[in-house]
């Protein structure tokens, strides 16, 4: 019993410290090769398939169902049931099979980690997670510094180039620069990943009492995560995140006062850092933050005309959806004039599911999302809960105009653990050691 356990963290902190990894074989496209009209096999789904098949195994020895199922479990029941009868309008069934079932994967994951993240150790968790962006950031920083891919294929690493149509970039006096990518398929989701580390390292500065050796350690991680999400010049994850951290670390310093002196030091460190970044590479921060980039730049053209062919499929099938998983099928069939690389999902998750499983599929959602939030809301003045809140507050806004938190590998994984997580807080907020009471050993 105790090695399987021991294998279970294994797998699960292998899990999230690979959580970026696009390492995977893929096994049929439709038509000419798009990431949403694909089916492939991650090697991240076999490390969830294998904790689901650990908890599977606990269940059957102990003949005893550590499950609870509530309010939020019906929630997600739901919107899988609504989910899985929009099947029915499919115009792709093999794709929205493959992608009903990844939901089912990671719905999965979401009630193993409810159920199963109190055995797990808070600080470790960090500490991998901290630690595997760091590495993603010293990829995207030697990307950016290169200004093209390292050659790391194995890792299916993306081929970047400032002349490659599709690759994102930014034009300063004529000049295109690529933005960083790290090993996940585009800047926005590794600056996701960089930020949630950062979040985590500001929980690990204020929530713990280490020695000299390890905030030196800290502020060394520090500087390649802030460097590498500023190398993303991702503007809503910079602008919001960091602005919710901000927010955190000042209420912490406000309410704690043991944690007062930490929470202010961590804020000077990441407000200097922001600073000399935002000095040394003002001509590139200038640019991609003006108001003629932002207002009139190809980006938010292409997010509102994405927006209008999600109206117009939600206007033609309010109460189904067009079928779980085929918005972009549907849409390559209704738009065959547009460049391969233009066919992409809304930049809405919301009006992504809206689009795909009509009006009921979101409202689902929305109840479980909401009934998540209300379980931990009561311990909300924990250190660590008030953590995952801001991170959740973050990822509401960027599903707003983003959709890799829903449907790529390495956003989903992030979505749903946090989600897990924060749920494992209610689940076990009456046991003696929960994932909130560690935060404060």
């Amino acid at each position: 019993m105790k090695v399987s356990i021991k294998i279970e963290k294994i797998i699960f902190y292998i899990l999230i410290f690979c959580l970026s990894l696009e390492v995977r074989h893929i096994f049929y496209s439709f038509g000419e090769f798009n990431e949403w009209r694909s089916i492939y096999l991650y090697g991240t789904d076999i490390l969830i398939l294998g904790l689901i098949i650990f908890w599977a195994m606990q269940i059957l020895r102990s003949r005893k169902i550590n499950f609870q199922f509530g309010k939020m479990e019906l929630a997600l029941g739901a919107f899988l049931a609504v989910s899985g009868l929009s099947l029915v309008v499919a115009t792709n069934l093999k794709l929205g099979i493959y992608s009903y079932l990844k939901l089912w994967e990671f719905s999965l994951l979401f009630l193993y980690l409810k159920n199963n993240f109190s055995k797990f150790s808070i600080i470790n968790f960090w500490r991998v997670f901290v630690a595997g962006a760091a590495v993603q950031g010293l990829i995207g920083i030697a990307q950016f510094l290169k200004q093209s891919s390292l050659g790391l294929k194995f890792l299916t690493e993306s081929p970047l180039s400032p002349d490659l149509a599709g690759v994102a970039k930014i034009t300063v006096d004529g000049e295109k620069i690529i933005r960083a990518y790290g090993l996940a398929p585009h800047p926005n989701i590794l600056a996701a990943i960089l930020l949630v580390a950062i979040f985590g390292l500001a929980w690990l500065w204020t929530a713990r009492r280490e020695g000299q050796t390890a905030k030196i350690i800290y502020i060394f991680l520090l500087l390649i995560l802030l460097a590498g999400l500023f190398f993303t010049f991702s503007r809503a994850i910079m602008i919001v995140g960091f602005s919710a951290l901000f927010i955190w670390l000042v209420l912490v310093a406000i309410k704690n006062k043991s944690q007062r002196k930490p929470a202010v030091i961590f804020f000077l460190l990441l407000a200097t850092g922001y600073l000399l970044l935002t000095i040394l590479y003002w001509p590139l921060i200038y640019n991609r933050f003006s108001s003629a980039d932002i207002f009139y730049g190809q980006s938010l053209n292409l997010r509102s005309y994405y927006n209008q062919v999600a109206m117009e499929f939600i206007q033609k099938s309010p109460f189904w959806g067009i079928g779980q998983g085929n918005f972009v099928n549907y849409f390559s069939e209704s738009a065959k004039w547009l460049q391969g690389w233009l066919i992409q999902p809304v930049h809405n998750v919301y009006l992504l599911i809206a689009a795909e499983t009509g009006g009921l599929g979101l409202l689902a959602f929305l109840a479980f999302l909401f009934l998540t939030i209300k379980s931990a809301w009561s311990r909300r003045n924990d250190l660590f809960v008030s953590c995952l809140l801001f991170l959740i507050s973050c990822f509401f806004i960027f599903s707003l105009s983003d959709h890799f938190l829903w449907d790529l590998q390495q956003g989903q994984i992030l979505f749903w653990v946090f989600w897990g997580i924060l749920a494992s807080i209610g689940a076990h907020s009456s046991m003696d050691r929960s994932p909130a009471s560690e935060a404060g050993n």
